[in-house]
């Protein structure tokens, strides 16, 4: 949520008028802000008092972290296969799908279909039962 400043000097007026916030509450927050701003330009200043040597090692090894990062990601084991098996496990996810909402008698009558007639049948017949039921 993003407001304006006279909308957050509104709601802050509200607030404060509804008995929901102090103004010691406000005074806080301010406070830890400015902590927090000194606190992170003491963090730029250590970094900006780092020599002109120490600079160009740090790139490197933040280059060498992100390479090392991009070779994990391409590393990981992709597994080839081969268009037959591709069209079998598809055909395999497509029976399992039709045949998961079958009764067990059906599931029973598909399982013999695919037995005797192979898998397209099998799958033709599940699709059919599941769609009656």
């Amino acid at each position: 949520m993003k407001l304006s400043p006279d909308q957050s000097h509104y709601v802050l007026n509200y607030l404060m008028l509804q008995g929901k916030l102090r103004a010691t509450l406000i005074q806080k927050a301010l406070k830890s802000r400015e902590q927090e701003i000194r606190s992170l330009r003491e963090r730029l200043a250590a970094l900006e008092k780092l020599s002109p040597a120490a600079l160009p090692r740090a790139r490197r090894r933040l280059r060498r972290l992100r390479r090392a990062v991009v070779r994990r990601a391409l590393a990981r084991r992709r597994i080839q296969m081969s268009p037959r098996v591709r069209a079998l496990r598809q055909q395999q996810g497509k029976y399992m799908g039709f045949v998961r909402r079958l009764k067990v008698a059906e599931k029973a009558r598909v399982r013999s279909v695919r037995e005797k007639q192979g898998m397209e049948a099998a799958i033709r017949l599940a699709k059919s039962l599941g769609a009656k039921t």
